[in-house]
């Protein structure tokens, strides 16, 4: 197999195809205004957050468990941990940080969950709610592998975006 000039292929020609359509189209990220606000609403969001996670324990809420008291620390670390991201990356412009930082965000959440799921702090086993025991470990579990394979197209983007 030849291409034009009568040499040999090295590559099939769809590949020069492909290679063209995901420079022009894969790559192409939302523009900073856009992400700052969305960024901002994240921030806020986190905060209000924030603020829900210290007050639970003070609801004394009957399906909270006592091991609430130990997640409650690994949130309140993984929503600083996105404040802070989500400041940074509200101002940045520059591709490969940026990736970096989905990446740490990311990880942040995949971890979190991880813990949320093994430590499952809650228990509606004494309330007429006893479906969310299956339903919230579940949900856990999606949770874990979406924020794994985010996690993992922020650092191919990431390596992909420094040449």
């Amino acid at each position: 197999m030849t291409n034009e000039t009568g040499s040999p292929r090295t590559k099939p020609g769809w590949v020069d195809k492909a290679d063209d359509f995901t420079r022009r189209h894969w790559y192409q990220d939302k523009p900073l205004q856009k992400r700052r606000g969305e960024h901002i609403w994240a921030i806020i969001w986190n905060i209000i957050f924030l603020w829900v996670v210290n007050k639970v324990p003070d609801w004394n809420l009957s399906f909270i468990t006592s091991i609430f008291c130990i997640v409650q620390a690994f949130l309140i670390y993984n929503i600083f941990i996105q404040i802070a991201v989500n400041t940074i990356m509200a101002f940045l412009e520059t591709r490969w940080p940026y990736y970096l930082l989905r990446f740490i965000s990311e990880a942040a959440t995949f971890i979190l969950f991880i813990i949320l799921y093994y430590l499952y702090p809650f228990d509606f086993s004494g309330t007429n709610l006893t479906w969310l025991d299956m339903l919230i470990p579940v949900i856990f579990i999606i949770v874990i592998i979406v924020s794994a394979i985010s996690a993992l197209v922020a650092l191919f983007r990431m390596v992909f975006s420094l040449h």
